[in-house]
């Protein structure tokens, strides 16, 4: 198990026209339909009409959108913990 401290990650969407992120590890691609970005819990998919980024920070990795936001997808979870389940019935 990986001793790695994960980055703290939050969505916030004001009426699917604004949308802020944090915990962004790396911006992997991005034009005015779709957005792709890595989290510590795994990558995440925008998809949109007429998205703008209005600030990116790596220092505070944090991103921030405008545009009409039709989806939002995580793809490779990489969350390794246990289920509640699995640590009550050992």
């Amino acid at each position: 198990m990986s001793d790695k401290i994960l980055l703290p990650h939050t969505v916030t969407m004001e009426n699917r026209a604004a949308m802020t992120v944090t915990g962004v590890v790396q911006v992997v691609a991005y034009d005015e339909t779709h957005v792709i970005l890595k989290t510590d819990y795994g990558t995440m998919y925008i998809n949109g009409r007429n998205l703008a980024a209005g600030e990116i920070s790596s220092a505070s990795n944090m991103l921030k959108l405008t545009g009409t936001v039709e989806s939002v997808q995580y793809k490779g979870l990489k969350s390794k913990s246990e289920s509640i389940a699995s640590r009550i019935f050992r």
